[in-house]
C-alpha cells in the first residue's frame, strides 16, 4: 500500500506545464468553448462528433503527448477557457479530444487566478507565489504569442515556449519544450522580491 505522504512529495517534484489553449491546442477558427459547451451539454444544433474531431490540432495534441511520456508532467490551465469552463468540463474535452493525459494529471491547484485587470505573467507568478513546492521543479509555460506577450522580458520568458498564432504545439516548439525541462538547475523561478532561480 502506498503512503499518501509519500506520493504527495512524488507528485510536487513532477515538472509543470502551464498549458494555454487557443493557439496553442486550438486553432480552429469556427470551433471555440461556445461549442465545446453546446457539444458537452447534447445541444442537436452542434455537431458533436466534429467539435471533438476538430477543435484541437490533431499535430498539437500528439506532441503534448510526446512531452507528457518524456517528462511525466503536471498541468495548470492558464488560459481564459478556465472563464467559461469547469474544471469537470475541461476534464471530458480533454478525454474527448485525445488528450485524457491532460485530465488525469492536472495539478491539485489546477488553474491559474485571473481577473480583469491580470495578465499571464501576473497569473503565472500568482500561481508559482501561492502553490510552488519547496525545492526546485522544472517547469514550462505553453502559450502563445499574443495572450503570453507580457512573459517577453519577463523573469519567466526563459520557461517560456511560444506558440505561433493560428499554428499550435507544433513540432518546433515541441523541441523547445524539452529543452526548457532538460536544462540543468533551471529550476522555478520565484516571483516575490527576492527573485532568483533554484
Amino acid at each position: 500500500m502506498k503512503n499518501p505522504k509519500s506520493t504527495e512529495a512524488s507528485a510536487q517534484k513532477r515538472p509543470l506545464a502551464f498549458l494555454d489553449i487557443d493557439d496553442v491546442l486550438c486553432v480552429h477558427r469556427m470551433l471555440n468553448t461556445r461549442q465545446v459547451l453546446a457539444a458537452l451539454a447534447g445541444d442537436v444544433t452542434v455537431n458533436a462528433d466534429e467539435v471533438w474531431r476538430s477543435v484541437f490540432h490533431p499535430a498539437a495534441v500528439e506532441n503534448l503527448r510526446q512531452l507528457h511520456m518524456e517528462h511525466d508532467l503536471q498541468y495548470v490551465i492558464s488560459s481564459s477557457w478556465t472563464l467559461h469552463l469547469s474544471r469537470e468540463q475541461l476534464c471530458a474535452t480533454f478525454q474527448l479530444t485525445g488528450l485524457d493525459f491532460v485530465a488525469e494529471n492536472l495539478h491539485q491547484f489546477w488553474c491559474c487566478p485571473r481577473d480583469e485587470e491580470s495578465c499571464r505573467r501576473l497569473e503565472i507568478e500568482a500561481w508559482l507565489d501561492t502553490h510552488l513546492p519547496e525545492g526546485a521543479v522544472p517547469f514550462v509555460i505553453i502559450d502563445d504569442v499574443i495572450s503570453g506577450g507580457s512573459l517577453v522580458g519577463s523573469d519567466l520568458e526563459t520557461h517560456t515556449v511560444f506558440c505561433e498564432a493560428s499554428a499550435g504545439f507544433m513540432y518546433p516548439q515541441l523541441q523547445a519544450a524539452r529543452k526548457v525541462l532538460s536544462t540543468p538547475n533551471i529550476g522555478c523561478v520565484r516571483t516575490d522580491s527576492t527573485r532568483h532561480t533554484t
